[in-house]
């Protein structure tokens, strides 16, 4: 079974990911600037940090942006819809997860066919709860892992998520990260 991944907002969220044990966490909206410090130590701590360069205030999209994150930030990886966005962060070293939307087989089938080169670090699929149903036709086409972001509300949906083949679910409810700091490790 796969790996949960707190989607984290503010720095009340954040603390609470990582006062559970988290050795991981998403920023997925909100400011960068009023959770920069508490992220960057975070990173200086060994904390993989994971940025939805889409949604996030404060970063303009740029190789300027990339490697702030990258260099300054020591933060792990990006998120994003944007294949130029992903190719140039490769070159700062940061992991790539390219974002497609799966709200119906058009969109699903071209982002799948837009992944980047060099292939991202892993996709992630939103909003989440779709996975089950498209999971047979993403690994049709690419072996690369799977995240499921988006739409996670529940410890049941996540776990469907996972157990469809997706190696990480993200959801930005506390209740979801305190129920699999709890689920022993297979």
């Amino acid at each position: 079974m796969g790996a949960m991944l707190p989607a984290v907002r503010d720095g009340a969220s954040l603390n609470q990911a990582l006062g559970l044990g988290y050795r991981q966490v998403l920023l997925e909206r909100g400011s960068l600037l009023s959770i920069v410090g508490p992220l960057a130590a975070a990173a200086s701590q060994g904390i993989a940090i994971f940025v939805n360069l889409d949604a996030v205030e404060g970063l303009a999209p740029d190789s300027a942006a990339l490697a702030f994150l990258a260099t300054d930030l020591a933060f792990s990886g990006v998120l994003s819809v944007k294949p130029h966005l992903l190719e140039d962060a490769s070159r700062f070293r940061l992991r790539t997860i390219q974002r497609i939307h799966a709200l119906d087989s058009t969109g699903l089938e071209t982002g799948l066919h837009s992944l980047v080169s060099p292939a991202p670090y892993a996709i992630a699929i939103a909003p989440a709860v779709a996975i089950p149903q498209v999971m047979p036709i993403i690994r049709s086409i690419t072996g690369t892992p799977v995240w499921g972001t988006g739409f996670i509300s529940s410890v049941e949906q996540a776990g469907e998520v996972l157990h469809a083949g997706a190696a990480v679910v993200s959801s930005a409810r506390p209740e979801v990260w305190r129920a699999f700091t709890r689920t022993p490790a297979p």
